[in-house]
């Protein structure tokens, strides 16, 4: 039997979520919950398996050791940034991909 994983999402990532989805619900308040809907896909497929997605290499910040967080992306332009550990996996951050990573840390 697979480990199912638990999901945490900090409140951090929870604010920057909220902030995403209220941005694009300006603008479509559709686009804005296919967002929310397709978060709560990446959560599943996370908890399923953290360890199917890969490492974010392509974060450029000296403070955060290579290898530290994993990347998820969903509605093909969000970036979900997560650690495991044990049973649990935190989210820590969700970004939009058309900003810079290291404007975060």
């Amino acid at each position: 039997m697979q480990t199912k994983y638990s999901v945490i999402v900090a409140r951090r990532a929870d604010i920057m979520l909220l902030s995403h989805t209220r941005f694009l619900a300006q603008v479509s308040p559709i686009a804005a919950r296919r967002l929310l809907s397709e978060f709560r896909k990446a959560i599943g497929l996370i908890g399923d398996n953290p360890f199917l997605f890969p490492y974010a290499d392509e974060l450029d910040v000296p403070e955060i050791p290579p290898e530290k967080y994993r990347k998820c992306i969903f509605a093909k332009r969000y970036k979900a940034l997560f650690t495991v550990e044990d049973n649990y996996v935190h989210i820590d951050l969700i970004i939009d991909c058309r900003q810079e990573n290291n404007n975060f840390f």
